[in-house]
């Protein structure tokens, strides 16, 4: 009888304390976009939507899809988008938010005119989205046929769109298994609101095929989308001898369907991944100062001979840059320099130098944060100041010019100060090459090579 009681008194203990479970899904949705929008602030574009793809595919296993969270989701998808300069991906994330929750807005961080009137143009087109009885009345895509499929076999896409006026573009777009990239069949206008079209025998391969539909205006804005390139729906190909009624050996068992694996983040239209362009922070300006030495010989402009090679100094380097990110890591720059060779005492010379260039720059990090080289060509002329090897007091001190084509390269490092904002740090060597001896008020022109130590801070807009 005890023995009884105390099995009892334990199985009333286990009822009241359940054994934990899986995350709640919605905290795990959560916290990738919580994840996903620090790793976008850290203008690393890919992680982004990495994880806000991989949020979506949680949300679609919980079926939450209709979820306002999962509204935020496609939200961020959507800037994230724009960031990687794929406007279209962007409208369909945006219609998809605006689907879920027609009054999201954006969070102040990421408000910009292109990200508001996209979010606009999307309510538009949700709103005028009103369902009616008769199948060609109501906007957008009222139905989407695609069946039988088959490896190898051209696959028919048949889709209703309603609404006036009819719309100037619809399109299948399709990817095979092992590719990455997403890739348009238009689709022709039949009778009526009906539209058709085939994916190609060749994209008809493996165990699968993602696709999903959308709807263009005549300027190019996405009137409807049924799927996305982040949740896009799945053709699973199955043999011709799975097909029931299909000819069979003689005992042999129906081969088993073919397997319907998740789909994996899909790479949206049109955006290599190898160098995916940054939308937002595209242009970089930065101010620096800093100090120069040269290694000098030659002729002076005190018409002084550099007796014995020596090293010079450009007491002073002020400067600036504009420069373009044409990738997440190469840029294309305009940058000045203006040297202030101090100190001189022997008349004849001029106190400032000035510069030029076109840069080449390459990151290891981010725009604006992290290791960075560059390469530049230009124009102009390097000055020094050099001590020299006379005995007159008063008259031992002149200047050195190098140029006027200038070639350098550098390298240098960048610390974020904000989300913009960066104190850079770098050293650059210029070499000055004497293809004339004499340009404007610079005379004795020589060929040599200087350094720039500098620092300053650069901003993105």
């Amino acid at each position: 009888m005890a023995l009884r009681c105390r099995a009892l008194a334990i199985a009333i203990t286990c009822a009241c304390f359940p054994v934990p479970g899986h995350a709640e899904p919605r905290a795990d949705i959560a916290a990738k976009t919580r994840a996903a929008m620090a790793s976008y602030d850290a203008m690393d574009y890919e992680a982004a939507r990495r994880l806000l793809y991989q949020a979506l595919a949680l949300a679609k296993r919980a079926r939450l899809d209709r979820d306002p969270l999962v509204a935020r989701v496609y939200l961020d998808l959507g800037i994230a988008q724009l960031a990687v300069a794929d406007p279209e991906a962007a409208k369909v994330s945006f219609l998809s938010a605006v689907q879920i929750d027609p009054k999201i807005t954006v969070e102040p961080a990421y408000k910009s005119s292109e990200v508001v009137r996209l979010l606009d143009d999307a309510r538009a087109v949700a709103g005028d989205s009103e369902p009616v009885s008769e199948e060609c009345k109501p906007r957008g895509i009222q139905r989407a046929v695609l069946a039988d499929a088959r490896p190898g076999v051209a696959q028919p896409v048949e889709v209703v769109v309603g609404g006036e006026p009819a719309p100037a573009r619809v399109v299948v777009m399709y990817r095979p298994q092992d590719a990455i990239d997403f890739t348009e069949a238009r689709l022709s206008r039949q009778a009526g609101c009906r539209y058709t079209g085939t994916i190609p025998a060749a994209a008809m391969r493996g165990a699968l095929v993602h696709y999903y539909i959308a709807v263009y205006d005549a300027s190019n804005r996405v009137l409807a989308a049924k799927g996305s390139s982040a949740t896009p729906s799945v053709l699973s190909l199955v043999p011709a001898s799975a097909v029931i009624g299909a000819p069979r050996a003689p005992g042999n068992p129906p081969p088993a369907a073919a397997p319907v694996a998740p789909a994996p983040p899909a790479a949206p239209l049109g955006v290599a991944r190898a160098a995916p362009v940054p939308r937002g922070p595209r242009r970089i300006a930065a101010m620096f100062v800093g100090t120069g030495i040269g290694y000098v010989s030659g002729k002076t402009e005190g018409e002084n001979v550099v007796q014995t090679c020596c090293l010079g100094t450009s007491a002073v380097v002020l400067g600036g840059e504009l420069r373009y990110q044409l990738s997440e890591r190469w840029s294309l720059g305009a940058v000045g320099r203006l040297g202030l060779p101090l100190g001189a005492n022997i008349t004849g010379h001029s106190t400032v130098a000035p510069a030029g260039f076109v840069r080449v720059g390459y990151t290891f990090g981010g725009p604006i944060d992290g290791l960075h080289a560059m390469a530049e060509l230009g124009a102009g002329i390097l000055r020094n100041t050099i001590k020299l090897t006379t005995q007159t007091p008063g008259m031992d001190t002149d200047i050195v010019a190098q140029g006027p084509l200038l070639a350098g390269a550098g390298v240098g490092y960048a610390w974020r100060l904000g989300r913009m904002v960066a104190m850079l740090v770098d050293v650059d060597a210029i070499a000055g090459l004497a293809v004339v001896d004499k340009l404007g008020s610079a005379i004795h022109l020589n060929t040599g090579i200087s350094g720039d130590m500098r620092v300053g801070v650069a901003v993105a807009f």
